[in-house]
């Protein structure tokens, strides 16, 4: 067995004396995120694209705690930058919630920022195919919480050289373009019982050392990839339920690249690979030619794998995704329900035949 890194294994034993979480509940490497933690509120009340009271306004300057007072849709014109030191609490909008509409949101090159219950959803509104829905490159201490990440063209979630982040209970799904749904670089990154649905690739693309716990995966083409030949890295996947729907053209790529340079701890997951629209896997922790791990490289992986596979399809099927649930996470919801019959890879979110020419109405 491969020996780690010292300094990883310095990463693995702080992971579960965090000093200070990002919130209560917060899990993973971006629990550390401090946010806008003792800024000041600013209070977003219009849907408008700029100007003052808009949200890209909001987050234009640093230790500041973003509530609205609106809810609805934000339709961007191009992409909105976030600055460091923001938390942004999308679950203070009233009503049904809040949405970004047709463009990236950008934490590229920022720290410390801690984002719930905000959907973003790029599509082809956006005419810049290179941008991804959300961006943190080169980030550091970030963490999404309840976020529904739908329609990136690039990724959906792009952490390419991204240190210390957690997406956890969000909905990554129907990526368009070139249907991937994260890529992540660097590291250390959590993955935690989030709803991948109809992607191609990158669920994620982990090239680094990755805690992927009480994910549910569905209608994969590729689902779990690792690095191939980007490095050599260590991979905790615990618990999760992979289920093939109409787009998996091969069940065994629920773990995908998994070469002899990667080191994983694989225990408890499932595979449900008969599209008989029953939820009836078996269990599946072939990881190929990776070197088998006897323990989790991380120290409070096992701490936090408290759902079977079974149960975390249970769980995130109910409370995946920003709060309330809205038509759009409605429809990914019950197309995972189907358990194999049905679903598809999409290229523009309006074939999806959800309302709003595809983005659903908040």
């Amino acid at each position: 067995m491969r020996l780690l890194n010292p300094c990883l294994l310095a990463i693995g034993a702080l992971s579960p004396v965090v000093a200070a979480l990002a919130f209560d509940g917060a899990v993973g490497f971006g629990a550390i995120a401090t946010g806008g933690t003792g800024g000041t509120t600013v209070h977003v009340t219009n849907l408008d694209d700029s100007g003052s009271g808009s949200f890209r306004d909001a987050v234009s300057a640093s230790n500041r705690i973003i509530v609205f007072d609106v809810s609805g849709y934000i339709q961007l014109s191009s992409a909105v930058s976030l600055s460091s030191g923001l938390t942004i609490n999308g679950d203070s909008a009233p009503g049904n919630g809040i949405g970004i509409m047709g463009g990236e949101v950008s934490a590229s090159g920022k720290s410390n920022i801690i984002i719930r219950h905000l959907r973003m959803r790029q599509g082809t509104l956006d005419s810049d195919s290179g941008k991804s829905a959300f961006n943190m490159g080169k980030a550091t201490n970030v963490i999404l919480d309840h976020c529904s990440v739908e329609y990136g063209q690039w990724d959906s979630i792009d952490a390419v050289s991204a240190v210390n982040i957690t997406v956890s209970n969000s909905i990554i799904a129907l990526p368009i373009g070139q249907q991937f749904g994260a890529h992540v670089e660097t590291g250390p990154s959590t993955f935690y019982r989030n709803l991948w649905v109809s992607a191609h690739n990158r669920q994620p693309l982990s090239k680094d050392d990755t805690q992927y716990i009480n994910n549910v995966i569905y209608n994969y083409q590729a689902a779990y990839t690792a690095a191939n030949t980007g490095g050599d890295f260590s991979h905790d996947i615990i618990n999760n339920y992979f289920i093939t729907g109409p787009s998996t053209t091969s069940s065994s790529d629920a773990f995908y690249q998994m070469n002899s340079g990667q080191s994983v701890y694989s225990s408890g997951n499932y595979l449900d690979s008969n599209k008989d629209g029953v939820l009836n896997g078996a269990a599946y922790n072939t990881v190929g030619s990776a070197t088998v791990l006897s323990a989790p490289w991380a120290s409070d992986s096992l701490a936090l794998a408290t759902l079977s596979a079974a149960d975390a399809v249970t769980y995130v099927l109910q409370n995946a995704g920003a709060s309330p649930r809205d038509e759009l996470d409605t429809f990914v919801v019950n197309v995972v329900k189907s358990f194999g019959t049905d679903g598809t890879l999409y290229k523009n979110q309006a074939n999806t035949g959800v309302s709003n020419g595809g983005y659903g109405t908040v």
